[in-house]
């Protein structure tokens, strides 16, 4: 299995950056959906400045990688145990 890596974590920090000073402007949190919508409007602006990836070609494999690992790590409900095993 390859390994995706990054070199640097640079556009990580663009992104927060982008959305701390983005987030600044508002005085009053009304709501968590409220800040969800800053947020992802934040980063569609930090996302004009994004340089593709070097690696853009294994970002599938990275993808299904953390998807098995979060279905191994996902605490199911007692309905969905018993929907399983039915």
């Amino acid at each position: 299995m390859q390994v995706v890596t990054k070199a640097c974590t640079n556009i990580i920090e663009n992104m927060n950056g982008t959305i701390r000073r983005v987030c600044a402007n508002v005085k009053h949190w009304r709501d968590a959906v409220m800040a969800l919508r800053w947020a992802g409007a934040a980063m569609l602006e930090a996302a004009t400045g994004f340089r593709r990836l070097k690696a853009h070609r294994q970002l599938p494999i990275l993808k299904a990688a953390l998807a098995a690992h979060a279905a191994r790590h996902t605490v199911r409900s007692p309905l969905e145990r018993e929907a399983a095993a039915a």
